[in-house]
């Protein structure tokens, strides 16, 4: 197995050709033979990271996903699908609760990270890698869209894009703290009042 000719395409308006979307250094690797498939390399451009970095919580509690995007209906390959999956379950960290069984979306990646913005340490949900399919080359032009193997809308994917919608489940996303830290003290409070 060798390494895939690329297949992206856009559709220039001036030439009215199709041309090949892809950067130089796709193209170098593409064209590295010490870097072909046949050697156990799989490259995959991640295509985008969303980031919300503004939620309830303001700034301290953020959440973040990344996306593979398909165009034309294409589907991963065998290997790139490999690579995702792997790539997907280092990059998640929602935990497993008693009443929650989450054991295909947990992962163990940190729930506390630096952020260079803030200046300080800051809540990260992190929800996995997701795959976006179009039929066409985008929202505009497509009759179908997917998210993982989902079919959905454009004001779905808007939904998701912005983290009104669960990345993993569809349904409205929940960012409530479940287990609010009780008050400092109930005791000082009724020393406080007397």
């Amino acid at each position: 197995m060798s390494t895939r000719p690329h297949i992206s395409q856009f559709y220039c308006g001036n030439c009215r050709t199709w041309q090949t979307q892809e950067s130089s250094f796709g193209r170098w690797l593409r064209n590295n033979k010490a870097l072909d498939a046949s050697d156990g390399h799989c490259f995959v451009d991640q295509d985008y990271i969303v980031h919300k970095f503004k939620t309830h919580g303001g700034r301290d509690f953020q959440l973040l996903m990344a996306l593979e995007i398909k165009t034309m209906g294409a589907e991963p390959t065998a290997a790139q699908r490999d690579t995702l999956h792997l790539f997907n379950q280092v990059m998640r960290n929602r935990k497993q609760t008693p009443t929650k069984d989450m054991r295909f979306q947990a992962g163990t990646a940190p729930l506390r990270v630096f952020s260079t913005l803030a200046g300080r340490d800051v809540q990260l949900r992190i929800f996995g890698v997701h795959v976006l399919r179009f039929s066409g080359m985008g929202p505009d032009d497509s009759e179908t869209i997917h998210w993982d193997r989902t079919p959905i809308d454009v004001a779905t994917l808007t939904a998701l894009l912005r983290f009104d919608l669960d990345p993993d489940t569809l349904k409205p996303l929940d960012l409530r703290i479940h287990h609010p830290k009780p008050p400092a003290s109930l005791f000082a409070s009724e020393i406080a009042a007397e």
